[in-house]
């Protein structure tokens, strides 16, 4: 429970010093919610290395290596799992720590401001000068004490607590984030060998060819190109055959169409609009492919407009 300062003292406390507003029963509150919580992960992630380990007593090859080696770096015995679960378990006893200390803090202060009160009701009693005098001694006196007290005990909190739990929770949680690689995510290698790329993709879709449009957009764009090919017919509905024959950016900033082969011709807003387009369009491609993961289709559109970049513009 903490510890509260009775009215009748809560006068004399704010002439010998501010009274610590920490809530001790708000922090262990939280020490035994980090505890049920530390007790759950430590539960599932127990299971989850053995189900890890009895697959890897089943399947060989190159992608059952893959995963071993990234679970020994993730799992549960010295990997980031076991390091969070060390650093979760001293999580319930620093949160008891602080409300230990400022318990302390509160009832030494609390003392002291009843003390203060007494002895300056009896000396008031007296009255006159030397009454006054020595009340206003012994409130300097108290608060001289009381300002000690508050001292320390952020001395003790910030000296030794929080050292504490920076070395031992929060640097390794930090490390743990910093160092943590998802199987075949954008943010790390890829343990399974498929592809060039030598990983599985991660993609919310089924497998299909290659070939295939990678979006709704590239379909429509796709047929767009196959209907003005078919009609002979230049872009955009211009008509006649003596326009520009280049694709051109849709609304998602990708290029789609035949790029140019040189900017001959061209006047320098066409050359700069063409620079611009693929540009964006190389910029789209690569952050949907750090989303979406590795496709061969997209990938070689991706290097020709790269390859095209260059060409033209040096880029």
């Amino acid at each position: 429970m903490a510890v509260t300062l009775p009215p009748e003292a809560a006068g004399m406390m704010s002439m010998l010093g501010p009274w610590p507003g920490f809530n001790e029963d708000d922090a262990r509150s939280e020490r035994d919610a980090a505890r049920t919580a530390h007790a759950a992960t430590v539960g599932a992630s127990g299971e989850t290395d053995s189900a890890v380990r009895g697959v890897q007593q089943v399947y060989r090859g190159q992608a059952a290596t893959s995963v071993a080696n990234y679970w020994d770096r993730t799992g549960a015995q010295d990997g980031h799992i076991a390091q969070a679960n060390a650093a979760t378990r001293l999580t319930p006893v620093a949160l008891e720590g602080t409300a230990s200390v400022v318990s302390g803090v509160k009832v030494a202060a609390g003392t002291q401001a009843v003390f203060a009160s007494v002895e300056v009701a009896k000396l008031l009693a007296f009255g006159g000068v030397v009454g006054a005098t020595a009340a206003t001694t012994r409130v300097l006196l108290r608060r001289r004490i009381v300002g000690s007290i508050l001292r320390e005990g952020s001395e003790g909190t910030g000296k030794v607590l929080a050292p504490l739990v920076r070395r031992k929770i929060t640097e390794p949680m930090r490390r743990i984030l910093d160092n943590l690689r998802l199987p075949g995510g954008p943010m790390g290698p890829r343990p399974l060998a498929a592809g060039p790329h030598g990983g599985i993709p991660l993609r919310p879709t089924g497998l299909r060819p290659p070939s295939g449009p990678r979006s709704v957009e590239d379909g429509i764009a796709r047929m767009g190109r196959g209907n003005n090919r078919s009609g002979g017919g230049g872009r955009g509905g211009g008509g006649g055959g003596g326009g520009r024959r280049w694709g051109s950016k849709d609304r998602t900033g990708k290029f789609h169409g035949d790029i140019p082969q040189s900017t001959r011709g061209m006047s320098a807003a066409e050359k700069e609009k063409l620079k611009k387009d693929l540009e964006d369009s190389i910029e789209t491609r690569e952050k949907e492919q750090q989303r979406l993961g590795y496709e061969v289709g997209h990938e070689e559109r991706l290097s020709r407009e790269k390859s095209a970049l260059r060409r033209l513009f040096g880029r």
